[in-house]
């Protein structure tokens, strides 16, 4: 999967997204969560990185909460082997 699968998100900002969870992994911040990302997207994060969870990129918890589940946020943020690859050729 690329990211120019049928994506309504900017390519730019998957790269982004995804170079900013890179970094902080490899900063050792764990659990990486969708409240590290929000200054990245105006609104917030949580819509993108469900995106970006359905385009198979990365892979994470979603956190709900009250009695119809509403998304939180997302937590335990990993890059995929695709979300990786994706990265890397979009450098």
């Amino acid at each position: 999967m690329t990211m120019s699968s049928s994506s309504s998100l900017d390519p730019k900002t998957i790269h982004a997204i995804l170079r900013e969870i890179d970094t902080r992994l490899n900063e050792g911040v764990l659990p990486v969560h969708s409240g590290h990302l929000d200054h990245l997207t105006e609104g917030g994060s949580l819509e993108h990185l469900l995106e970006l969870k359905k385009m198979g990129l990365i892979s994470g918890d979603l956190v709900t909460k009250g009695l119809d589940n509403t998304p939180h946020r997302t937590t335990n943020i990993r890059l995929t082997f695709v979300g990786i690859r994706a990265m890397r050729s979009s450098s």
